[in-house]
Parts: C-alpha cells; structure tokens; sequence
C-alpha cells in the first residue's frame, strides 16, 4: 500500500457528505471513517465529538481519541482496502494551521489506538468555506452554519 492510497480522491465531496449528515457548527469536530480513500471513498462512520474545538490538553484528547477509535466500525486491515479517519474541525478563523489544530495532530500522534484505520487528513471548515491542511484542496463551501 503506498501513501497515495490513503489520500482522499475528492475532499469536495467529503466535505459535503459530512455536511449532510451533520451541522457544520463553530467550536466543533467530527472524525469521519473512510473506507478506500484514494477511490471509491465510502464514508462509514461519522461522528461529532463532545468536547469543543478548542484545547489545549493534547494529552487528554490523545485519551478521547483512543477511546473514540475502539467504537468505530473499523474493518479488518485489507491492503486492497485501506481506512481511514479525517478529522474535521469547524472554527472561526482563517483556513490556516492554527494551535487548534496543532492540538489534535500531536492527540492523533499520542493516541495509540493500534486500530485497522489510519488517522488521514485534517479539514478546516470555517466561515470562509473549508480546506485541506494535508493537500491543500480548498472551497467555498460548505462552509460554518450561519446560525453558528
């Protein structure tokens, strides 16, 4: 399996999937399971979180996305079949690296969760529509709920 398999075919799409599945509200994350990422891109799983965006304790959030990973419903690891999670964080703010998300990707690199999945790409949505942290894939929308 090369890196290139685990890389979304259109993060467009994705985006709005999980935005028709849930809000797309400030101060918020949502992991989204991805089976195939590369080319059928089959989401499986999408669940919001129940901690706000914004921490600043990777380690405990390390602890949560452990615990998240051991209820999803990965499947078994199949070369010809990868998974994996995105993460996507709603914010006010630019589409830029923030402490935010520097927060979630040290969480990732600490959970440990030794699932079949691999933790993929991270999206910011914010009021200025969304983009890709990892390939730089941008659009206008979705972008935040206005009620947000």
């Amino acid at each position: 399996m090369a890196l290139e398999d685990l890389r979304l075919r259109n993060t467009q799409q994705l985006v709005d999937d999980v935005a028709s599945r849930v809000p797309l509200v400030a101060d918020s994350v949502t992991l989204v399971l991805v089976e195939r990422p590369s080319t059928r891109q089959r989401v499986l799983a999408v669940r919001r979180l129940d901690v706000p965006a914004d921490q600043s304790d990777d380690y405990s959030l390390s602890r949560l996305l452990y615990e998240e990973m051991q209820t999803l419903p990965i499947p078994l690891r199949d070369r010809d079949r990868p998974t994996v999670v995105v993460t996507v964080i709603a914010r006010r703010g630019f589409n830029v690296w923030t402490r935010t998300e520097m927060t979630w990707a040290m969480a990732w690199r600490y959970s440990n969760h030794l699932t079949d999945a691999f933790s993929g790409d991270t999206v910011v949505v914010t009021e200025h529509g969304w983009a890709s942290l990892d390939t730089h894939a941008a659009g206008a929308q979705p972008s935040l709920d206005a009620a947000s």
